[in-house]
């Protein structure tokens, strides 16, 4: 098992003491960060401690705050072995080969943090770190590409089959979270996060709590079958939480991770190292992953737009649950038949709501600033369209905005302006954060019904749940989870 090794980035010695008391039943062992501290007394630490302890003090080049050259660190990790700290970390590129002879076999993390990019020669850097008497391995990259963070999971992959000392792998910033929440496929002894409440030790690390019980990294195992959701900026994504919570509801041995990516053709190349067994699609690749696919569903082909991905076998299939939720959503609502509506937005959720509505009876309108977009999403999807600067003389029951303008970057806009609101129509927003967005406010101060992106999400993650099980999505579980997103964001 995987455990949990939570960081302490205190300044004091009682502030580190109060934290272990705090996340003793979270942390599966605590890392002191000697280099944040200005009273480090080791002796009071050993004695109030509730886990096993790590002691690190890490130096600037390695992303740390202790000068590279002052001889008081390696005083201090001397002291650190001789009282008898569980693990004792030391930097490969430090040259205190004395500090690792002293605790080799007994607890010693040899480290490297490349705060740059990500080696070549990965499996040489291990190697040469093994030689130190490592009994525990850590090797921190910072990935430029998926390709980069592919690669750092392959060798991983690698090292854990050869039977050398466990590996701790980390591809550091957002397009690397895949590796700390699925550390336990690659045999890794625990795996870093910060205390809620408190601030990230390094690049990307995330909050002790969500890694227990959103991700429940201690469950993960070679087995396990890994998800995503892919995207330009996923770190704000609902979808973890959605679908965490339907996996721990049907008791599947499966977790759902962000996946940022900087590039299609990057995620694409990197993707056989990822080993997914499926992966949601949001902005911006819904249109373009159609091409890297090797089955698309009849629905997806017709609007051009892929949400979901399965793979299977090696092969990818894609489909897409979004204009299906958008139909479920609605359809509580007003009958969809003969209904005019207006869908602010060209990209894929805007043709795959305009193409379910059209099923439905709907007469249907995309509407964009680009107009030429706006023509080609019609035509793919049998519609009309206009331009969004013409949006006063379009008729509507109900207004969709399948654009992100109003989400969390730019919250303080809207796609439609507060005087064209009409009483008594339908506003649905598929943006979900914020959950109240300036759209709605301003529809609901107007007269119309609204409805937010939350529910929209929920419906689509439910469907393609049984996407990729085969199984009943579990409705009720996943209507708990989203609540919960909404009260908080009360």
């Amino acid at each position: 098992m995987t455990g949990i090794c939570v960081t302490l980035t205190e300044e004091t010695t009682v502030g580190a003491i109060d934290r272990m008391v705090d996340f003793a039943g979270i942390a599966d062992l605590f890392e002191i960060r000697a280099d944040l501290m200005l009273d480090l007394d080791m002796l009071t630490l050993l004695r109030a401690k509730t886990r096993p302890l790590i002691l690190t003090c890490r130096s600037v080049s390695q992303g740390g705050r202790s000068e590279d050259e002052d001889p008081a660190r390696r005083l201090m990790l001397l002291e650190a072995v001789k009282r008898g700290f569980d693990y004792v970390d030391v930097e490969y590129t430090s040259g205190l080969l004395d500090v690792m002879i002293e605790k080799a076999g007994r607890g010693l993390v040899v480290s490297h943090h490349d705060l740059l990019a990500t080696p070549q020669d990965l499996d040489g850097l291990y190697k040469r770190m093994c030689d130190c008497g490592a009994d525990v391995v850590k090797i921190a990259v910072t990935p430029r590409s998926s390709g980069d963070v592919g690669r750092l999971l392959a060798f991983a992959r690698g090292a854990s089959r050869a039977g050398g000392p466990p590996l701790i792998a980390i591809a550091m910033g957002p397009l690397g979270l895949i590796s700390r929440i699925v550390a336990g496929r690659y045999g890794a002894p625990f795996t870093y996060a910060y205390a809620d409440g408190g601030y990230a030790a390094a690049p990307g690390q995330l909050p002790a709590g969500q890694m227990a019980n959103l991700y429940h990294v201690r469950r993960v195992r070679p087995s396990t079958k890994v998800y995503g959701v892919l995207g330009g900026d996923v770190g704000r994504s609902l979808s973890p939480v959605l679908h965490n919570r339907a996996f721990s509801a049907r008791d599947l041995d499966a977790v759902y991770v962000p996946l940022q990516a900087e590039s299609l053709v990057g995620f694409m190349e990197a993707l056989p190292a990822f080993e997914l067994a499926g992966f949601s699609v949001t902005m911006p690749y819904k249109v373009e992953v159609l091409a890297c696919l090797d089955d698309v569903s009849e629905t997806a082909a017709r609007c051009g737009s892929v949400n979901t991905v399965t793979r299977e076998d090696g092969r990818l299939r894609g489909t897409t649950t979004d204009g299906a939720a958008v139909v479920a959503v609605l359809a509580k609502r007003t009958p969809l038949k003969k209904r005019a509506v207006v869908i602010v937005g060209a990209g894929g959720a805007a043709r795959a709501a305009a193409l379910a509505l059209r099923g439905e009876g709907a007469r249907v309108t995309l509407v964009a600033r680009d107009v030429e977009r706006a023509a080609v999403a019609a035509s793919a999807t049998v519609c009309a369209h206009g331009r969004l600067s013409d949006l006063a003389n379009y008729p509507w029951d109900v207004l969709i905005n399948a654009t992100p303008v109003g989400s969390s970057a730019r919250p303080d806009q809207t796609p439609v302006p507060a005087a064209l609101h009409r009483p008594g129509s339908i506003v649905f927003d598929m943006v979900y954060d914020p959950l109240e967005t300036r759209l709605l406010r301003e529809a609901q101060v107007a007269g119309c019904a609204i409805v937010d992106g939350l529910e929209m999400l929920r419906a689509q993650a439910a469907l393609q749940f049984e996407v990729w099980t085969g199984m009943p999505a579990p409705v009720d579980a996943m209507k708990a989870a989203a609540l919960a997103i909404a009260q908080e964001q009360i």
